[in-house]
C-alpha cells in the first residue's frame, strides 16, 4: 500500500533517523530536508535537500517537485508551522496551519491556553530586557525566561533574583530569532510528560510518562521517560481534561501531541507547554514499548491520512528510555557500561525483552557537552515486567556508565 508514495521528513537529525527509516520500510520513499550540518539522517535518507525547514516558500517548491503524499516530523517544534502551510496548500492530510502557528511560538500558545480554560501560569510576553524586568516585577519572583521558537530546554532560565536576569536575557537572545520572550511564574510541582495522538480532532491515545531529569544550572532538562506513571483516578481525568482542553484551545487536529506538565500536590495539573508532534528523548520508543505498537508507524499514518486505531494505554509493557551524555566537550575516547548482564565498551547493546543500547558516536569523534537532548551520544530502552524492576534496572546501567572524553 506504501509502495511509490513519498514522505517529506522535516529535519535530519537523530530523532527523525527512526521515522526516515520505518518510512523506507514500508517501501515508502524519504526525502528530508534540513539545514546543512553533520546530521546522520543526510546519509539514511533517499535524497536530501539543504533547506531551513523554517523556509516555507523553499520547503513548499520541494514538496510540489518531488509531489509528495505526506509532509512529516518528530522531536522538533521549528519545522511545525512550515508542515501546517504546506498541508493546506497542497490540501494533504497533517496538522491545520492555525494549529501550528499557534504551537510554535510559545507567547501565542500561552494567550491560547488562557482563551481555551487551560489551567498554565502567569505570564506576559516581552520585547527587551527592560520589559523582562518589569513582568518579572509584576509577576513576582521566582520566574521562567523563555525564549519562544526553540523546543528542548534551550534559551531557558530560572530566575530567583533581579540581578540574574540581564544574563539569562542575554543567554536566551542566542538561541532566538523571535523579537519576543515569555516571561511566567515559576510553578512548584512534578513534572511529568503527556504523549497523545489525535486524527480528526479525535483524541486517540492519553499517555503519561515520568521523567529523569539532568539539572544543568540553569533549567531541568529531560534525559529519558518511563511508563506506566501510577496516577489515581482523580489525577488521571485531571490528565485528560487538561489535555482535551489544550487540543481545543490550540486547534490540534490530526498528530501526535508533546504536553509538559506539573502535577501539584493536590492532584491538580498545571500545563507548561505543547508541541504538535512526538516528543523526543525516547518518547517514542517508550510508546512501542509501552503499547506494543509501532508508534513511529502510527505517525506516520496520521500523515498519509490512513486510519489509526484508539491506543489501550492504561496497561502494558513498563518501559524506559534514557540519554547518553558526555559533561565535557571534546573527543569520545570510550563508553563503558553493564546491560542486561554483560559488560560493553564502544559497542551497542541488543538483548530481547530486556531492551538495547545504541551508540551514536564512537572513538574519536568530537561531541558536545550535553546541554541539551539533541547533544545525547546514545540513548538506552529498557524493559521489564514490573515498574520496581525496570527502574532498578535504569539505575544499575547508570550506575555502570562511564563516559571517558579527551579534551
Amino acid at each position: 500500500m506504501d509502495k511509490g508514495k513519498t514522505i517529506l521528513i522535516l529535519g535530519a537529525g537523530i530523532y527523525q533517523v527512526p521515522l526516515i527509516c520505518e518510512a523506507q520500510r514500508r517501501g515508502m520513499r524519504a526525502v528530508i530536508a534540513s539545514i546543512p550540518g553533520n546530521y546522520p539522517g543526510f546519509s539514511v535518507a533517499d535524497k536530501a535537500y539543504y533547506t531551513d525547514t523554517t523556509d516555507t516558500d523553499g520547503v513548499l517548491r520541494i514538496a510540489r517537485d518531488e509531489h509528495i503524499d505526506a509532509i512529516v516530523t518528530t522531536g522538533t517544534d521549528v519545522a511545525v508551522s512550515t508542515i501546517g502551510t504546506v498541508c493546506r496548500v497542497l490540501g494533504l492530510p497533517g496538522i491545520g496551519e492555525e494549529a501550528a502557528r499557534i504551537l510554535t511560538d510559545k507567547a501565542l500558545m500561552k494567550a491560547a491556553f488562557r482563551r481555551g480554560g487551560v489551567t498554565t501560569a502567569e505570564f506576559e510576553t516581552v520585547r527587551s530586557y527592560d520589559e523582562a524586568v518589569a513582568a518579572a516585577g509584576r509577576i513576582g519572583l521566582p520566574v521562567m525566561l523563555k525564549i519562544v521558537d526553540k523546543s528542548g530546554s534551550r534559551g531557558i532560565t530560572k530566575i530567583t533574583d533581579l540581578s540574574q536576569l540581564r544574563a539569562a536575557y542575554d543567554y536566551a537572545l542566542a538561541f532566538t530569532r523571535a523579537d519576543h520572550m515569555v516571561v511566567e511564574k515559576f510553578i512548584e510541582g512534578r513534572e511529568i510528560g503527556i504523549d497523545a495522538f489525535v486524527q480528526n480532532g479525535k483524541l486517540l491515545m492519553l499517555l503519561p510518562h515520568e521523567k529523569y531529569v539532568y539539572f544543568s544550572g540553569k533549567t531541568g532538562i529531560p534525559i529519558g521517560h518511563y511508563c506506566p506513571m501510577e496516577a489515581s483516578d482523580r489525577l488521571y481525568e485531571n490528565m485528560l481534561s487538561e489535555t482535551e482542553k489544550v487540543i481545543r484551545a490550540t486547534g490540534m487536529d490530526n498528530c501526535a501531541v508533546n504536553i509538559d506538565a506539573f502535577v501539584l500536590p493536590d492532584e491538580r495539573v498545571n500545563i507548561i507547554e505543547a508541541a504538535g508532534r512526538c516528543g523526543a528523548t525516547g518518547i517514542p520508543e517508550v510508546i512501542t514499548g509501552y503499547t506494543g505498537r509501532n508508534y513511529y508507524s502510527c505517525i506516520l499514518d496520521n500523515a498519509l491520512g490512513i486510519p489509526v486505531e484508539p491506543f489501550d494505554t492504561r496497561s502494558g509493557r513498563p518501559t524506559a528510555s534514557l540519554l547518553l551524555y558526555s559533561r565535557q566537550t571534546g573527543f569520545l575516547r570510550e563508553v563503558r557500561y553493564r546491560f542486561a548482564g554483560r559488560d560493553y565498551c564502544n559497542e551497542n547493546a541488543d538483548v530481547p525483552e530486556r531492551g538495547r543500547v545504541e551508540l551514536s558516536f564512537g572513538p574519536g569523534d568530537d561531541i558536545d557537552a550535553f546541554q541539551n537532548g539533541t547533544d545525547r551520544i546514545g540513548q538506552a530502552v529498557f524493559y521489564a515486567r514490573t515498574n520496581e524492576a525496570l527502574q532498578t534496572a535504569v539505575e544499575d546501567f547508570r550506575r555502570s556508565l562511564t563516559v571517558t572524553v579527551d579534551a
